[in-house]
């Protein structure tokens, strides 16, 4: 009898304790729920952006572009700013004080450095890391000349 009753006590712990391992094993093969680190991306637009290209005093002609670029978007939404805006003018200064062979000529490396240049411009004036990367949606340049000929198309 007393057997018995060892034996029963020694049943109920060895399943207690097999409950508990295993509830524990299962507990450290689940990765707990994190937020993502990757911030959620929306692709965001600016208007067109149309910049004088100047030397010397004188309008050699226009660039003409638009942008799109990656946004957090829980920074956007949090912001009461928008950022296309930022970007915007951010390209407008960045296109203004680049030399116009580099736009003329259409470097490849000009063209890099301008998307990265407007997002980290546009981040630091937005006081934080909303603008992800930036992409050229359209470009188009247009001399002096072609300018003055579409106006008198248009009259």
């Amino acid at each position: 009898m007393v057997r018995l009753i060892i034996l029963s006590i020694i049943a109920c712990l060895s399943t207690i304790g097999g409950v508990y391992g295993a509830a524990t094993w299962k507990a450290s093969i689940q990765t707990p729920e994190a937020k993502d680190s990757e911030p959620k991306l929306q692709i965001m637009k600016t208007h067109m952006v149309s910049v004088p290209i100047l030397r010397d005093g004188e309008v050699l002609g226009y660039v003409v572009t638009r942008l799109q670029f990656t946004a957090d978007s829980e920074l956007v939404k949090a912001s009461s700013l928008q950022p296309d805006v930022f970007v915007a003018d951010e390209a407008f200064r960045q296109i203004y004080e680049t030399t116009p062979a580099d736009i003329k000529t259409g470097r490849k490396q000009a063209i890099k450095d301008l998307a990265a240049n407007v997002a980290t411009g546009a981040n630091k004036r937005l006081g934080r890391d909303v603008i992800k990367d930036v992409m050229i949606d359209s470009w188009t340049y247009l001399s002096k000349a072609d300018m003055m000929k579409n106006n008198e198309r248009n009259r």
